[in-house]
């Protein structure tokens, strides 16, 4: 059901009118022929996608303006909002929700967008019957003026010390161009495509581990406005640095597999809410035995969701202005996954495995 027809019926409901005479007027509006009993089908089954969501006013918006474009005063309206909560949801929808964009008035879903590339690359993940570890982080938010390079640096080299395998790195690797957000030129240290290729490439950690990377909604800033894809040409200076393509990609050995993923939207009431709707989307044949989200930088573990371990690793960017008016504080730091993997009837399988969080904000103080 459209947007404008779902409204419709809405308005007339509000005015206490008969299914019967909704549909009457709703099939001279819109000039077909359906039933009272199939109109009422149709909007509850509206009402049902809508109360699933909750009080996710930023997913809701979404898939509104997914099916249809939408003025802000309308959005207003209908989730009854002043005029600086209708600023925070459009803040929200064009920072999170790569696909959406304001053009002539309206909010608009972009169908040129970015998607995720969704690539599988097969690496050597595991050694059979061995602890074997890797470093997982997301966020690090380069060329912000709130960037946290001394315990990024850190980080790399405790995951040196314990000699991990590598880094997986769960999207923006840099924090974009300026037009992420309103007001986020202010936040940002560096500014220009090619003095941030520069900049990321002599300051990001140099060390013996490999970081293996997708690109989340921060660095596809630039791709959004002009098309260039900034954190392949920082992979492409640095041999250390693996781009494995927009918003999510799988790492593969031997069917073992990990799914790295850039989230979208806010968080939810509940830290648990995104990362299981998005193991929740998945059929079970794309369910990875690994899952390492990023977007919301905070930190979560669960051992087992869908089969899956969880791992939502935190952020190495500290609480920015934008941040504070959201009432979000970060959790700043990474984890290291320790795991032994075997064969189970004919399976690779990870038959332990340990999480250790790397609180920076405290290591740091250490």
């Amino acid at each position: 059901m459209l947007t404008d027809q779902f409204q419709f019926i809405g308005d007339r409901l509000k005015e206490e009118l008969s299914w019967k005479d909704v549909t009457t007027q709703f099939n001279k509006a819109y000039k077909q022929g359906v039933t009272p009993e199939a109109l009422r089908k149709r909007y509850q089954r509206e009402i049902v996608k809508l109360e699933t969501l909750g009080d996710d006013s930023v997913e809701k918006a979404f898939r509104l303006i997914k099916q249809n474009p939408q003025k802000p005063v309308d959005l207003a309206r209908r989730f009854n909002l002043d005029v600086d909560g209708l600023q925070d949801l459009m803040d929200d929808l064009l920072n999170s929700r790569a696909a959406i964009k304001f053009h002539q008035g309206y909010l608009v879903f972009d169908r040129l967008a970015p998607t995720p590339d969704n690539f599988t690359h097969n690496i050597d993940l595991f050694k059979e019957g061995e602890w074997v570890k890797w470093g997982i982080m997301a966020d690090p938010h380069i060329c912000s003026i709130h960037e946290q390079l001394d315990l990024l640096h850190n980080f790399y080299q405790i995951c040196e010390e314990e000699k991990c395998k590598g880094v997986i790195c769960a999207g923006d690797f840099t924090s974009g161009n300026g037009t992420v957000y309103r007001g986020q030129m202010q936040d940002l240290k560096i500014i220009g495509e090619d003095k941030q290729i520069n900049y990321v490439c002599s300051v990001f950690p140099q060390t013996s581990l490999p970081t293996y990377t997708i690109s989340g909604n921060h660095d596809l800033d630039l791709y959004k406005q002009c098309g260039s894809d900034i954190l392949q040409k920082i992979a492409d200076k640095r041999d250390d640095i693996i781009y494995l393509g927009k918003m999510s990609a799988n790492l593969e050995q031997d069917g073992l597999r990990f799914m790295v993923h850039h989230g979208e939207g806010g968080l939810g009431l509940v830290r648990s809410y995104k990362p299981q709707r998005i193991l929740d989307s998945l059929k079970a044949d794309e369910i990875c035995d690994v899952t390492v989200v990023g977007h919301w930088h905070i930190s979560l573990y669960m051992p087992s969701y869908r089969d899956s371990i969880v791992l939502l690793p935190a952020c190495f960017e500290a609480q920015s202005d934008y941040l504070i008016k959201k009432r979000l504080d970060p959790d700043i730091g990474g984890c290291i996954l320790s795991m032994k993997v075997a064969d189970i009837d004919g399976k690779k399988k990870i038959v332990r495995h340990k999480i250790d969080f790397l609180d920076m904000g405290v290591l740091g103080r250490v």
